[in-house]
């Protein structure tokens, strides 16, 4: 790594490298360091070891451990998440710890949740209150009928091309 440790406030910056990594009110495109912390900041892309975010945004975080608390991600890839009142996009985590929160799709091996709302939700354990709109049945049966409709369709397509020879 470049430096041992970087605290910038009010920046717009492009590549980020160090041990540690801390901003303030600052937009970047890359972040690669051990561990970050951002408040009232922005990044397109963080690969770290640790993260925290406090009213952040990120759109592409792939971490060890992260923390959120009323921040948002687009997509994130981690072992341990534990967020509170943020928005994500797309989530893959091994232990997940969400309260007040909204997900669009969720994969967890292990997911602890309050007051949560999510889109799409698969996990080998779901624990706490999370408010699926689609659930793993509901998947399956949307599924079957879009798939139903489009046979359908297909079908009557063909019928109405043969009809017209």
């Amino acid at each position: 790594m470049a430096e041992d440790t970087i605290e910038l406030d009010q920046q717009a910056l492009t590549t980020v490298t160090a041990q540690s990594v801390q901003l303030r009110q600052c937009a970047a495109r890359q972040i690669d360091a051990e561990q970050v912390a951002m408040r009232q900041s922005a990044a397109q892309s963080i690969d770290a070891d640790t993260i925290e975010l406090y009213t952040s945004a990120v759109q592409l975080i792939e971490a060890e451990t992260v923390r959120m608390n009323q921040s948002i991600a687009l997509a994130a890839r981690t072992d341990t998440l534990a967020v509170e009142q943020s928005s994500l996009g797309v989530l893959r985590a091994a232990e997940v710890t969400l309260a007040d929160s909204e997900v669009i799709v969720l994969a967890g091996d292990h997911v602890q949740a309050a007051n949560v709302n999510a889109f799409l939700v698969i996990g080998k354990t779901l624990e706490g209150e999370i408010k699926p709109t689609l659930d793993t049945r509901g998947a399956i049966l949307f599924g079957l009928a879009v798939g139903g409709m489009l046979g359908l369709f297909s079908f009557l397509s063909e019928v109405v091309r043969r009809s017209r020879r």
